[in-house]
């Protein structure tokens, strides 16, 4: 009677990194979501920037949500002598 061992390792693995993937897709949505409801409105232009972008490399995942329209720096920091 002979034991045979079962190496669900890769299986195991796979889901675990499409489940993170999923909840940083959920979180990002909602940190865009919450980034906007928080910025000043004059014209929406920032406002609607915001976007976020799962990075995924060998052996990290992660989120970063930002705006490339260069206004959003200024309404974040600031600007003058109290400025960040």
């Amino acid at each position: 009677m002979g034991v045979t061992l079962i190496d669900n390792s890769p299986a195991v693995k796979a889901a675990m990194a499409d489940a993170v993937r999923a909840f940083l897709h959920e979180a990002g949505g909602e940190l865009v979501s919450q980034t906007q409801k928080n910025v000043r409105v004059d014209t929406g232009q920032t406002k609607n920037s915001y976007e976020y972008k799962l990075i995924e490399g060998a052996d990290e995942q992660k989120v970063v949500v930002g705006s490339d329209y260069m206004n959003a720096v200024y309404e974040e920091f600031g600007t003058g002598e109290y400025a960040l």
